[in-house]
């Protein structure tokens, strides 16, 4: 299994809120960083496993089963 689609545990998953609107995210997945695959890095064309803020339109990334909840890290998904 790849460590980017490793899953966060059931007992964590059910209390994680958005840091920035205190709403509910859901699991999501998006193709790797454009700038990634430009540069030839070896993110490039993978799947990355994110958590997703509909309300506030924030993507938090999950890496190896942790989700990192850092507004500033977050990817926009409005655009």
């Amino acid at each position: 299994m790849n460590q980017s689609q490793q899953t966060i545990e059931p007992w964590l998953r059910g209390i994680i809120r958005c840091p920035q609107c205190k709403g509910e995210v859901i699991d999501a997945t998006h193709a790797g960083d454009d700038a990634a695959a430009a540069a030839g890095a070896s993110s490039a064309g993978t799947s990355v496993t994110e958590l997703r803020c509909d309300t506030c339109h924030l993507a938090y990334p999950v890496e190896n089963g942790v989700p990192v909840l850092l507004v500033d890290l977050a990817r926009r998904t409005d655009s």
